[in-house]
């Protein structure tokens, strides 16, 4: 019988089950990663990892929960940094940028289609709430502090669904050496969904 393991190599061995898991989800697609497949990349039996999840779907909501709380760990750094709320909106769009640019992995995992429902993992769910609170509140001091005239909710949804779908250009390598730059596609994205709402600062 396998001898107990402590708190602390039990969580770093489900860390290590997850990173595997969220490189083959975007190499493979979801639909191929197995059991089989994440214990053969770790040397394992696949008999071995029911000790740490109770299935795949398990794995790939752990990949998704990790995944999300590093991305508002980034964004709560950026909004509570120095300047003015038009100086830390910015700090947010640049945050959320480095994270997709630095673990294009778990970015695209987030984003997949086919995904288990969140509501049956409490640890995915929380950490998906946080991550859509992080994505909507520098928007609502936005619109308390900088003088926009919005819904806030929407205007933040409207803001993530540009950014998402710049970046997402960005990573299947359509914006090419003719095409504008990044940063000029984003501040003139922003500046426009701006026009009309701004009474002050710079939003761009």
């Amino acid at each position: 019988m396998p001898s107990p393991l402590s708190p602390g190599r039990i969580a770093e061995v489900r860390a290590a089950i997850v990173a595997v898991a969220e490189h083959q989800a975007v190499a493979l697609g979801l639909e191929r990663v197995s059991m089989h497949g994440i214990a053969r990349a770790l040397g394992w039996s696949a008999t071995a990892l029911y000790r740490y999840f109770d299935n795949k779907d398990a794995i790939l909501a752990a990949a998704r929960a990790a995944a999300a709380n590093r991305l508002s760990s980034r964004l709560e750094a950026a909004l509570a940094g120095p300047g003015d709320i038009w100086a830390r909106s910015r700090a947010v769009g640049q945050a959320y940028i480095a994270f997709a640019r630095a673990e294009p992995d778990a970015y695209k995992l987030l984003f997949a289609l086919s995904q288990p429902a969140s509501d049956d993992y409490p640890d995915l769910a929380a950490a998906t709430a946080r991550a859509r609170a992080n994505l909507t509140r520098y928007v609502e001091r936005l619109v308390a502090e900088g003088g926009v005239e919005a819904d806030a909710d929407l205007l933040a949804h409207v803001f993530w669904a540009g950014l998402h779908g710049l970046v997402s250009l960005e990573m299947a390598g359509a914006l090419t050496a003719e095409s504008p730059a990044f940063e000029a596609i984003r501040h003139e994205m922003v500046a426009r969904l701006l026009r009309g709402g701004r009474k002050l600062g710079d939003g761009g």
